[in-house]
């Protein structure tokens, strides 16, 4: 090169903070970054393939999917009221690529019955978001000749022995039963069936007069002149039912719901509950997911992270009221 041509040397100060942004910048984009799954998420399940819960794991699994630029992965691990599935969450490394399901039963039922009996601690477990809500429903044997709320409490004050069917001790069906009973002062006797499907076989023919049921079954039931439906468990209609009334407009402060939440181990780290956080609202927002929940009877939520924490612990405090008032804690 002709010395006669040599580019003047640019001062020093403006070098050094030149290599100064040139080294900061791959950092940067490093930080901005997003986090994403190296490879396919578990989503663990504590339920049979096909119940409701499966069904919304399933629902939620593509959409999420596509936002996190790796596959979700349904798998369904049963038993203990789904705590050998929790206990597996939990025992997971925090790395975002295990995540499950959990609800009432997990969270708040199961503890306080269960204690330190319990394959996990919640504490061991992030909640990431609640995923839906919906009621259950008060149904009747259509023998029994009640066609309203205020006729039902009526007959079971008549009747304060009377019994109710659920799906197992301490399922959220068994503990609406045992808060009625216990709110109007009555001894109603439970019945505990291995099964939901059980229940309502005995509910049809007759055996019992009267169950709690998820309202995807108890809809369906009512509409089909099966059973008579007669309210809800929630302190707000649902649009699935909307002529059915709350129990609480007999019984103030009666408000019982079942849910389903995301949650992933304990100690998840910030960046990662953020992006599955954020998957798994933008999946409860796709119009067709609300669509086919709202059809279930379920509706959407997806709140901010530390909302569903908070709405944890109300919820221990709630159904752990319960679970002590009827004497189920073990021993």
């Amino acid at each position: 090169m002709n010395p006669a041509f040599r580019l003047p040397s640019p001062p020093r100060r403006r070098v050094l903070a030149g290599a100064a942004v040139a080294l900061a910048a791959p950092w940067a984009f490093a930080q901005a970054a997003p986090w994403r799954p190296s490879r396919p998420v578990r989503f663990i399940v504590g339920f049979s393939a096909g119940g409701s819960a499966d069904v919304l794991a399933r629902l939620l699994a593509e959409p999420m999917g596509k936002y996190l630029g790796q596959s979700v992965v349904v798998e369904n691990i049963v038993g203990a009221g789904a705590g050998i599935a929790m206990a597996t969450v939990a025992r997971a490394a925090p790395d975002g690529h295990t995540i499950g399901m959990g609800a009432a039963g997990t969270h708040a039922i199961n503890p306080a019955m269960q204690g330190a009996k319990l394959p996990y601690k919640v504490q061991d477990t992030t909640p990431i978001t609640q995923l839906v809500t919906q009621p259950n429903v008060l149904i009747v044997n259509n023998g029994l000749g009640v066609e309203t709320l205020p006729q039902f409490v009526a007959w079971v004050k008549a009747n304060p022995k009377a019994a109710y069917g659920s799906a197992g001790i301490g399922t959220s069906n068994h503990l609406c039963g045992e808060w009625l009973s216990n709110r109007l002062g009555l001894q109603m006797e439970h019945v505990a069936y291995k099964g939901a499907a059980q229940v309502i076989t005995d509910l049809l023919g007759g055996h019992i007069p009267m169950t709690f049921d998820n309202i995807t079954t108890a809809a369906n039931l009512a509409k089909e002149g099966k059973v008579k439906a007669v309210a809800v468990t929630t302190a707000r209609r649902s649009p699935l039912l909307p002529n059915l009334p709350p129990i609480a407009d007999v019984i103030p402060g009666y408000d019982l719901a079942s849910w389903q939440g995301l949650f992933g181990p304990g100690g998840l780290p910030a960046p990662v509950l953020g992006e599955l956080h954020k998957a798994t609202v933008q999946a409860l927002q796709a119009a067709d997911v609300r669509q086919k929940l709202a059809g279930f009877g379920s509706e959407a939520v997806g709140q901010p992270q530390a909302e569903f924490a908070a709405f944890i612990t109300t919820e221990m405090k709630r159904w752990g009221d319960i679970v002590r008032a009827a004497n189920l804690v073990e021993r």
